[in-house]
């Protein structure tokens, strides 16, 4: 997964000041717990040395309504020129929490965003269609409502000679209006790339808008048995079902991705696994996605320059870089920082996926003489002996 508003921050400098907090406004109420959880964060800052103009600027930022109802996380994100980035998100955050170092903490949005993707959804009769394009952020993208031109859509019973005519002239009609919903998505998807395309209603306007659309808009589609523009459909069974889909989407997505993994790291090929092995691919800018376990908990450290692609195990390793100033952070910002800068993908892995050495993989982009493989790690039956300098000590 990628965040495109995150890739701007490659453009800014550190130290960076990161607060992740839960703005879900229910009432009154709820606003002033807001106001509670960042005064508290406000004074964990103070402390740690943040400087006063950016903490003003971040508390003037965060408590502005975001106006969307629903669980909400926001992340904003400063450095010493001031407010770089201020993100609301569809999920709470895991906890409350403000960093300030040499690379931003964007971690909470690869979690909020983990189990979303844009979509296309097309509610589709013989008349048009109603669509919605909902971005990777789950706020409506788009909405687009084709009325077809044809309005002859109804057959009439019977055998007769003019009665046929009519029958004929609808299933026209049908066939014409679809043509120009297919149309209409074809451009939609090519504007938008949704990653799938939703329709529901009508059966057999369905099957004619695909018929008549695009190769591309055909692979993305995902044919939902509820909703439509028919009078009494059911909004609560359509967005359970969208949300059925798009679960089942994301889970067949990482299922390939995991296969494509494992075949290429046990050919070693194109992947690689362990911590030091995936800072040396990262610092090269090979990886096209990290293969990450999310583990809050995790005590992994890395030592950090002020570039992101300055990373190392080794304080020695980081100089060696050109950095004046290495210091430790978590491994996990460390390694997300340097990929957004990098351009690459993100999947984090749920809690039961734990086969990855330290807990962190990455399929490559290339592979060459100079990329690692534990050869002893890929003989079935064999451990590995790389443990103890995984720690960044």
């Amino acid at each position: 997964m990628r965040i495109p508003l995150l890739q701007h921050l490659s453009n800014r400098h550190g130290p960076f000041v990161t607060v992740s907090v839960d703005v879900t406004r229910t009432d009154e109420i709820a606003a002033r717990e807001i106001e509670l959880r960042w005064q508290e964060l406000r004074r964990s800052a103070t402390n740690k040395g943040v400087p006063e103009k950016l903490l003003v600027a971040m508390g003037e930022t965060l408590l502005v309504p975001t106006g969307l109802s629903g669980p909400r996380g926001r992340l904003v994100v400063a450095d010493p020129d001031g407010i770089a980035l201020d993100l609301v998100l569809p999920e709470r955050p895991v906890r409350n929490e403000i960093r300030y170092g040499p690379a931003p903490h964007l971690l909470p949005a690869f979690r909020a965003l983990q189990g979303t993707i844009p979509y296309l959804l097309a509610e589709v009769d013989r008349t048009g269609a109603d669509v919605t394009v909902v971005d990777l952020l789950g706020t409506d993208a788009d909405h687009v409502h084709v009325q077809g031109t044809h309005d002859v859509v109804h057959k009439v019973p019977g055998g007769q000679t003019s009665q046929r005519r009519m029958q004929g002239r609808a299933e026209d009609s049908w066939a014409r209006n679809a043509a120009e919903v297919a149309k209409e998505l074809d451009a939609l998807v090519a504007h938008h790339r949704p990653a799938a395309v939703l329709l529901a209603g009508d059966i057999t306007a369905v099957g004619d808008v695909l018929d008549a659309a695009s190769g591309q808009v055909r692979e993305l589609a995902v044919r939902l048995s509820s909703g439509g523009r028919a009078s009494g459909a059911s909004a609560e069974a359509l967005a359970a079902e969208v949300k059925t889909a798009l679960a089942d989407h994301q889970r067949a997505a990482t299922a390939a991705l995991m296969d494509r993994f494992n075949t290429a790291e046990g050919r070693q090929e194109a992947a690689v696994q362990s911590l030091e092995d995936v800072v040396d691919a990262a610092r090269r800018m090979q990886i096209e996605e990290l293969l990450l376990h999310d583990d809050p908990m995790s005590t992994l450290k890395l030592w950090v320059g002020d570039e992101p692609g300055q990373l190392g195990m080794r304080e020695s390793d980081v100089r060696s870089l050109g950095a004046t100033d290495p210091k430790k952070v978590r491994a996990d910002i460390a390694l997300v920082w340097a990929l957004v800068y990098g351009d690459s993908g993100i999947t984090l892995l749920d809690p039961d996926q734990r086969d990855l050495e330290d807990g962190v993989g990455a399929l490559l982009r290339y592979a060459d003489r100079s990329t690692p493989h534990d050869e002893i790690y890929s003989m079935p039956g064999r451990g590995t002996n790389k443990g103890a300098h995984h720690r960044g000590e």
